[in-house]
């Protein structure tokens, strides 16, 4: 057996009595981008920050390949990691959130180098190289010296991009990348998308974006109310929708 990328089993969360993800089970395989669906509200976020532990579990288990998120056992007892322990395993999962995020004080470049220079000690001149060739890869060498304020929100998703891949994660998170976004600036991120699918990497991504799900997509999950309502290839979860609440959002995004 391939051990998956992602396992989630039985995820728990609340905010107080508000009861946001109520058990969610679902695996992501080594080199599939898996499409998060679903209402506003629906706990996609919250369980994307979860993946990370961004947002601490209630209950349930996280694996990203082998490793327990967040936690470690002990006997029958679970002991939330330390915060160094924690950084090493985030590293290993990079996000991309709908607002950039950038540091505004810092150059592109800078923003993309800061990770594995602070967090992961790389040498500075080895760390600028693979900066700029990150840069690159998403289109945007050129503007290796401005600073965010400089750059079009689209550009700006696209160094953030660049940031979250610095630290050369296993996996990927995109929380909404394109939502904060001019439309006629959404394109130039989804390709930058799509070129990271067709080269392996493995991606979660939320979205409203169902072009990309349906033409990017390995899965689609559909959340609504904390919960996976249904699961399957794009082409069954969007075209041919069993349950009656994926077909009732689907009529009213798609029409």
């Amino acid at each position: 057996m391939i051990e998956p990328m992602l396992r989630a089993r039985n995820v728990h969360k609340s905010f107080g009595h508000i009861e946001v993800l109520k058990g969610i089970t679902l695996e992501v395989q080594t080199g599939q981008v898996a499409c998060l669906l679903g209402p506003s509200g629906s706990g996609k976020s919250t369980f994307l920050r979860c993946i990370n532990h961004l947002e601490k579990i209630n209950d349930g288990e996280l694996w990203v390949k082998s490793e327990r998120i967040g936690y470690r056992r002990s006997g029958n007892s679970l002991h939330e990691l330390k915060e160094n322990e924690t950084a090493r395993q985030r590293a290993a999962v990079g996000m991309v959130f709908q607002q950039f995020n950038l540091f505004p004080h810092r150059t592109a470049l800078e923003n993309v180098v800061e990770g594995p220079i602070i967090v992961q000690k790389v040498p500075k001149s080895k760390a600028m190289r693979e900066g700029m060739e990150l840069l690159d890869r998403v289109g945007l060498a050129d503007k290796y010296k401005h600073y965010p304020a400089q750059l079009s929100g689209g550009q700006q998703q696209r160094v953030a991009i660049a940031r979250a891949l610095a630290l050369k994660p296993q996996l990927m998170l995109f929380d909404e990348p394109t939502s904060a976004l001019d439309p006629e600036l959404v394109g130039e991120v989804l390709d930058v998308m799509t070129s990271l699918a067709a080269s392996g990497m493995t991606m979660v991504v939320v979205t409203h974006e169902m072009g990309f799900a349906k033409e990017v997509g390995d899965v689609v999950h559909f959340m609504a109310d904390g919960q996976l309502v249904e699961s399957g290839s794009p082409t069954q979860v969007l075209e041919n929708p069993r349950e009656a609440r994926t077909q009732a959002f689907l009529s009213k995004v798609l029409a």
